[in-house]
């Protein structure tokens, strides 16, 4: 009888019927520029225009931007933000970033936004970086392993019919899940030659910011897999990264105060599916990024923005102070 009951209460409530969303907000299709040579970014002249200030991206997945298009990445984003002032003088924000890359090989990507006379570099750093891959990835290979339950065989099955089995086995994958996903990232940090590969590659990029006379500045990504609040198992390896781009003398930005809180369904691309930071994700980390770039004094001065205002629901620009409250 409490069997009974217990599953009729299953059935009834929402929470203990979850499925994966059926709906979904990704592009139907993804657009490119006539001329491009990849889904990077739009094309750009080799030799740098005259009256530009360039900053090159390099990074992983987090800057490629996977299932968006590929100007509502947070480079792209940026790249706007710097040219609202309308000047003579334009800014370019160049997209380097490679699905599954690792600092290893983006020390390849530094180079070559050397070589494009980059006036500032920006490295994105994700916690799977320092993972040592013997070949040179250009995309995502494989479904998200740490995602959201999927029914298999034929106690999947069951739980489908089930609601009580259904429950429990998604509640023991869920906790099995996290679990192995937070060891995964302890155990790249803990593993002495991933580490060092971690290492080895900041110093190379470190060397040629230096040798080049071009700046360099870093921006860490939290983890979007895990709810980012105070729960959140990560700060011991983010702290770690800190101390060595502060070793290396390699200013940086840490994004996980700007997306502490946040519900995960409202910033991962695919909600309990993929998660790489959606539209708002790179919205919200273009912004911080634009931000701290001015408030230290990086950027040039004729490319921060000399109009913003604190509310926006009426066509008229004026004082947003002299508006009536809201009842």
């Amino acid at each position: 009888m409490s069997l009974l009951l217990l599953e009729g209460v299953f059935r009834v409530l929402p929470f203990a019927n979850h499925r994966a969303a059926q709906w979904t907000d990704r592009p139907s299709s993804y657009y490119i520029h006539a001329k491009s040579k990849s889904f990077q970014d739009a094309p750009f002249l080799t030799e740098k225009p005259a009256n530009t200030y360039r900053i090159a991206v390099a990074g992983d997945s987090f800057t490629f931007a996977p299932f968006m298009q590929f100007d509502d990445s947070f480079p792209k984003r940026l790249e706007r933000m710097l040219n609202l002032n309308g000047g003579d003088r334009r800014a370019e924000v160049l997209n380097f970033g490679v699905p599954g890359y690792s600092t290893s090989h983006e020390v390849g990507s530094i180079e070559q936004a050397i070589s494009l006379k980059s006036d500032l570099l920006i490295l994105q750093i994700t916690l799977n970086d320092p993972q040592r891959k013997p070949y040179h990835p250009t995309g995502l290979t494989r479904q998200n392993e740490f995602g959201t339950y999927e029914p298999m065989g034929w106690l999947g099955k069951l739980g489908n019919y089930w609601h009580t089995l259904g429950f429990v086995l998604r509640r023991i994958h869920n906790t099995q899940t996290h679990e192995r996903y937070r060891d995964y990232y302890f155990n790249l940090f803990q593993d002495a030659r991933s580490w060092e590969s971690f290492t080895n590659s900041l110093e190379k990029i470190r060397a040629l910011s230096e040798k080049s006379h071009t700046p360099l500045v870093a921006v860490v990504f939290p983890l979007f897999g895990i709810p980012l609040d105070r729960h959140y198992p990560f700060h011991p390896l983010h702290e770690r990264v800190h101390s060595e781009l502060k070793k290396l003398e390699i200013p940086f930005l840490d994004l996980y105060s700007a997306f502490e809180g946040i519900p995960l369904e409202r910033i991962q691309v695919v909600p309990h599916v993929d998660f790489h930071p959606n539209e708002i994700g790179h919205r919200i980390a273009a912004e911080q990024i634009y931000r701290w770039l001015a408030q230290e004094d990086i950027l040039p001065e004729n490319l921060r923005i000399t109009q913003s205002f604190d509310l926006r629901t009426d066509i008229r620009l004026q004082d947003v102070g002299a508006l009536p409250k809201i009842p």
